[in-house]
């Protein structure tokens, strides 16, 4: 069975070495290198300046975002008359909600927009550089004496890391490939436009700049989604590590010889004064981030779900499309809660156990 799932999704078992999970980990890192999302990678290198190729992506994808925006709000914002709708290839026009559907896209695309260049912001001010523990990796692999959890949960996050890696790039993959045919779909679907040459290329050029301006916003918060699912597992075996190493030794304390028993507790205490210093940096340094994008998926799939419960684009598929597309978001948000709440478990429960020793 295992193998069968490899062979369908790609995902890997946890027997796979270091190499071959640092490769898929730096396919991931090419993707927000090309994005931008980290400009030079896990390191991080601020002495690396811009290639001439990587500042004329830059200006390219801001054209395509700004054409994307632009036409967003105007399809949603402004009551334009039918005439300048056909120009803008309102595949919606005469549709009651259609411009609901316009704006779900155009806050959607800001949130993401918005989002990433937060992120940019905090990784040029070195708020983010708790992630060079990824490309510490490369050199030294997942090794105890790097990630400081025991060899068995240094596998679990192997395992869950390099998966979860190989999951955003397929799903990257995904959307790349499927948003376009959707959205001609739709188009074809639920045009009401004149069947004409002219309308066909005013309708199919800004369906195209849609097309590009959503890829380039979706795959940003996918991709800071993967870097942050994947930090949060490493917290969260830290976590599970740091409570089981407290645990153990709260229970020991009494049957233990003094040296032995003070040996012990400066190791202990200088584990969990780590694992405490590294959630403290984080959070007071991405916590605002963090918060924002739980404020923004909150937003944009509750707007989804009332659209497609509420206002009704069709009645029909494309309600389905946006409840599929906004519960994705509950989703998101439950996963995220769900492993939060088990990592403070864990600190309350070191903190339990450090009384107990006391």
């Amino acid at each position: 069975m295992s193998k069968l799932i490899q062979l369908v999704l790609g995902f890997r078992s946890s027997n796979v070495d270091d190499a071959v999970v640092i490769k898929d980990m730096k396919r991931l890192e090419s993707f927000c290198v090309a994005f931008n999302i980290l400009p030079n990678g896990f390191a991080q290198d601020s002495s690396v300046t811009p290639s001439k190729w990587t500042i004329v992506k830059s200006i390219i994808y801001f054209c395509i975002i700004f054409a994307n925006i632009a036409h967003l709000v105007l399809l949603s914002v402004f009551n334009l008359p039918d005439h300048w709708l056909h120009i803008f290839g309102d595949f919606f026009c005469g549709h009651p909600g259609r411009r609901f559907f316009w704006l779900f896209w155009l806050y959607m695309s800001i949130f993401g927009e918005v989002l990433r260049h937060f992120w940019i912001y905090l990784v040029k001010k070195g708020h983010l550089k708790t992630l060079r523990l990824y490309d510490t990796l490369y050199t030294k692999g997942f090794r105890s004496q790097v990630l400081h959890m025991s060899p068995f949960y240094c596998l679990k996050f192997r395992f869950v890391a390099n998966n979860l890696a190989i999951w955003w790039i397929k799903v990257i993959a995904l959307l790349t490939i499927s948003l376009a045919p959707i959205l001609v779909f739709i188009s074809e679907s639920v045009s009401q436009l004149p069947k004409t040459p002219q309308q066909f290329i005013y309708t199919y050029c800004w369906l195209f700049v849609t097309y590009l301006g959503l890829v380039c916003a979706l795959i940003n918060l996918m991709l800071t989604g993967g870097l942050v699912t994947i930090h949060l597992a490493y917290f969260y075996f830290k976590a599970v590590h740091v409570a089981e190493n407290v645990e153990h030794f709260a229970k020991k304390r009494r049957s233990s010889h003094k040296v032995d028993y003070l040996l012990m507790y400066k190791a202990t205490i200088r584990e969990v004064i780590q694992y405490q210093n590294e959630i403290e940096h984080l959070n007071v340094r991405f916590r605002n981030w963090l918060i924002f994008l739980y404020l923004g998926m909150s937003f944009t799939s509750d707007f989804g779900v009332y659209i497609a419960a509420v206002v009704h684009i069709d009645h029909n598929y494309l309600d389905v499309f946006l409840a599929i597309v906004a519960l994705n978001g509950f989703i998101s948000i439950g996963v995220c809660s769900y492993l939060n709440g088990i990592v403070l478990t864990k600190v309350k429960i070191n903190f339990k156990y450090l009384l107990i020793i006391q």
